[in-house]
C-alpha cells in the first residue's frame, strides 16, 4: 500500500499519478489535512461544524472512476450564503451531517464516485492550525498564517491532543511507501504531520519514505526556502532527514515570463542544488513539472517514479523481509 499525506493541489497530483501507474490491485491511502479554515471549507465548518471538505473533495475527484462530466459537476460552484461552494463540498458536508461519523461520510462519497482507495482525514477532531513565528507571536488559523509577514518557527494544532482519525496510524504502519508532498509546506503537509502520533508513525515505519520537494516558494510561508530549509522544517516537526529514503527535487527550467509572473507575487523557484553529508537520503533530481503557465507537478512524471520506488519495498516485503 502507498500512503500519501498532505492537501492542497499537491496531494491530488500524487494520487492521480499513483492511480494511473500502480497495478489495479495496488492500494492507495490518502491522509488529508483537516485544518483548512478558509473559503468554502471554512464557511461550512463554521456554519455546520463539519470537517473542512475542500481537500477531501479534491482527493476524491483525483481518484474518481466516473464520467468526466460528473467530476466537473462536483467542482461547479454556487453562491450559498456568504461563500461560493463547490457541489462536492456541499455533498461531503451533507454526508458528514447524516453519517455515523466522518470517516464513514468520506467512504460513502467514495462509493458514489467509484473510488476503491482509502481517503482519511488526519484527524476527525475540529482543529485549527497555529503558527509560532520567529518574532514571538502566534497566529491562529490556517488562512491567517500566510498573512503574518514573519517567518514561521513551527506549527501545531489546537487542541494539541487531537487524536489521529481511525485507520490513519494503521495505514502508516502497513504502508510499503509513504509520500510526503508536494504542497504547502506548513499549511498542508506539516498541518497533517503535527497530529499527535503522525510524525512518529512515519519515522518508525518500515516503508520507503519519499519527500517530494516543492518546485516554488510560497509567499508568506516559505519565502527564500531552498531544499535545505524544507528539510529543516520537517526536522523541526519530528521528521529528520535520516528518516527519509528519497528526496525528489524538480529541475525543470521555469520560462522567464512565468518566473516573472510568480516573482511579482513573491514566489521563486526552489533551488535544486543541494547535497546531504553521507549521501543519505538519496536525492533524485528530474523534470517533474507539467508544461503550461502554472507551475505544477505532473502526475505522469511523478507517478511512474513513485510506483517504481514503492515496488522495491513491496518486493522486499514479499520476500519475507517486511514487518
Amino acid at each position: 500500500m502507498v500512503v500519501a499525506l498532505g492537501g492542497g493541489t499537491g496531494l491530488p497530483t500524487v494520487l492521480m499519478g499513483l492511480r494511473r501507474y500502480l497495478p489495479p490491485s495496488g492500494r492507495i491511502a490518502a491522509i488529508v489535512t483537516a485544518a483548512d479554515d478558509g473559503g468554502s471549507s471554512g464557511a461550512l465548518r463554521k456554519e455546520y461544524d463539519v470537517l473542512p471538505p475542500g481537500d477531501i473533495r479534491n482527493c476524491l475527484i483525483a481518484l474518481a472512476r466516473v464520467a468526466p462530466e460528473v467530476s466537473a459537476a462536483l467542482q461547479c460552484r454556487f453562491d450559498v450564503g456568504a461563500a461560493q461552494h463547490p457541489v462536492g463540498n456541499l455533498l461531503l458536508a451533507a454526508l458528514d451531517m447524516v453519517a455515523a461519523d466522518e470517516v464513514t461520510a468520506i467512504r460513502l462519497a467514495a462509493e458514489l464516485l467509484g473510488v476503491g482507495d482509502l481517503i482519511l482525514p488526519s484527524t476527525a477532531c475540529r482543529v485549527h492550525l497555529v503558527a509560532d513565528l520567529l518574532d514571538g507571536r502566534s497566529v491562529h488559523g490556517e488562512s491567517e498564517i500566510r498573512r503574518s509577514g514573519t517567518p514561521i518557527k513551527r506549527v501545531w494544532i489546537d487542541p494539541p491532543d487531537a487524536a489521529a482519525a481511525p485507520g490513519v496510524l494503521e495505514a502508516l504502519h502497513d504502508a510499503d511507501a509513504i509520500v510526503l508532498g508536494p504542497g504547502s509546506l506548513y499549511t498542508s503537509l506539516l498541518a497533517t504531520l503535527v497530529v499527535p502520533g503522525m510524525a512518529e508513525a512515519v519515522a518508525s515505519s518500515r516503508a520507503i519514505r519519499i519527500f517530494v520537494c516543492n518546485a516554488m516558494t510560497e509567499p508568506g510561508e516559505t519565502d527564500g526556502y531552498g531544499v535545505a530549509e524544507h528539510l529543516q522544517a520537517l526536522a523541526a516537526h519530528g521528521l529528520a532527514p535520516e528518516a527519509l529514503d528519497y528526496i525528489l527535487v524538480n529541475t525543470t527550467p521555469i520560462p522567464p515570463k512565468i518566473r516573472a509572473r510568480y516573482a511579482a507575487e513573491g514566489a521563486r523557484p526552489v533551488n535544486p542544488d543541494f547535497e546531504l553529508p553521507g549521501g543519505s537520503p538519496t536525492i533524485i533530481r528530474a523534470d517533474f513539472l507539467e508544461p503550461g503557465p502554472v507551475v505544477r507537478h505532473a502526475p505522469d512524471k511523478l507517478g511512474p517514479l513513485l510506483c517504481n520506488l514503492a515496488a522495491v519495498r513491496m518486493v522486499w516485503a514479499r520476500n519475507g523481509h517486511g514487518s
